[in-house]
This record gives structure tokens, sequence and C-alpha cells, in this order.
């Protein structure tokens, strides 16, 4: 009989472990090379909130304030009331715009709408080195379909940190406004999508420095990129 005790109880401690392993699965996912990320859970820091469009706190510079402070094709882009604008139909390359100053270390404020067909695709790029309008290394906090949320580094590692698409339905708004949240600190990359952590890891290849922008996806249906807030604070 004590056997037949020993052996219910074991099995009722190998039940707890599976539950205990499953929720612990649930309530954290590991996202790839990453740390753990809290699905859909608001996270946001208060310094990472646009109020009207505005960030709050001060040392924050308005990127959008005038287009002498960035490269792009004006067959593509354009910059004009604070708002930068982009169009591209199904090119074979890409065109990106980006700002003439690198940047290190800092936190930044996206507000961002991209519009087209269900694989529109855009990403706001960070700390990239371009050597031309279609070669722009470096990484991109991503949207569209099967990459809103993640990270990306264009040209190099590829997907560093992939974000369930599961949830990435639930957060991001398609053909419409969408709000990032991006920090750089060293090799510690971090975003949030509309107030949710989605990026969060060390990459240590990656660039410590670059041009901040945002892509023009090549072979691509007719696309529209519209950034209507977008601020940097550097971190020294």
């Amino acid at each position: 009989m004590r056997k037949f005790n020993n052996i219910r109880f074991n099995d009722r401690v190998s039940k707890l472990s599976v539950t205990i392993i499953v929720l612990v699965f649930v309530g954290h996912f590991n996202l790839g090379y990453g740390q753990s990320v809290v699905p859909l859970k608001n996270s946001l820091p208060k310094s990472g909130k646009l109020v009207d469009n505005k960030p709050i706190g001060k040392g924050w510079v308005d990127l959008l304030a005038s287009d002498e402070e960035w490269n792009f094709e004006r067959s593509f882009w354009s910059l004009t009331n604070n708002t930068l604008h982009g169009t591209i139909g199904n090119e074979k390359e890409h065109h990106y715009s980006y700002t003439k100053k690198s940047y290190r270390d800092f936190e930044m404020l996206v507000s961002i709408k991209a519009v087209g067909d269900d694989d529109v695709n855009s990403g706001v790029c960070v700390r990239i080195n371009p050597t031309s309008w279609d070669d722009a290394p470096g990484y991109q906090v991503d949207m569209g379909k099967g990459y809103w949320g993640s990270l990306w580094e264009e040209r190099r590692s590829g997907m560093v940190q992939k974000y369930p698409d599961s949830l990435a339905t639930k957060l991001a708004k398609k053909n419409d406004w969408n709000e990032y949240y991006i920090t750089a600190k060293g090799h510690h990359i971090q975003a949030w999508l509309n107030g949710i952590q989605t990026i969060d890891i060390v990459h240590e290849s990656g660039f410590t420095d670059g041009k901040i922008g945002f892509q023009l996806c090549h072979m691509h249906n007719p696309t529209v990129v519209d950034v209507k807030a977008l601020y940097i604070r550097e971190i020294k």
C-alpha cells in the first residue's frame, strides 16, 4: 500500500511540475536571443509617452523641424509642415530616408503610419550606416505583417528578436498611426509598440552608432509612409 501511495504522490508531483512549467511559459516568452518580455502588459515609461504628438520632459530634439537635416531622394520622400512623407510603387530597390547626423545612445519617440495592402512593410531605422539609397545596414524596429514589433538587422544578422505574430496583431494598427518608443544604450536595444514592450535584447554584434531613418520597402505594391512625430533625446 505504501508503494502505491508513493506512486500516486510522485504522479501528483510530476503533474504539478508540468503545470508550473506551462504557467511560466505562458506568463513569459523568450524571444529567440533576447531577454524575456511580458506579453500585453503596458510597461511604457513616463518618458515614452507622446501627448498631442509632443514628448514629456526636457532635452528632446524634433528631428522633423527641417529637411536640411535629412538625406533622401525627393522623388520618393518629402518633409513639410513637420511631417515626413514617403511613397513607393513596386520598385526593385529600397528607398531610405535618414538623418545627416549619427547617434549613439538615445531614447526616441515616433508616430508613424504605413498604408498599403496586406503585405505593406516599412521600418524605423536605428543606427544605420547607409552606403546608397538602397543599402542601409543596421537595425530596423520593424513594421508589417510578420514583422510588427520585431528587431531586424538589415544586410547583417537578419531577424535579431522576433515578436510573436499572435500578439502583434493585437497591438499594431493597420493603415493607421502607431507609436514606437525606442531606447539604445550600448548594445542594449529596447522598444515599445503602442505602450507594449516588444523588444528587449543585448545584441553584441550590432552597430553602436549610426543614422536614424525610415524604409520604403522594395518589391511591394504601392506604399505610403507618414511620420508626424519624431523626437530624440541623447543619453550622455
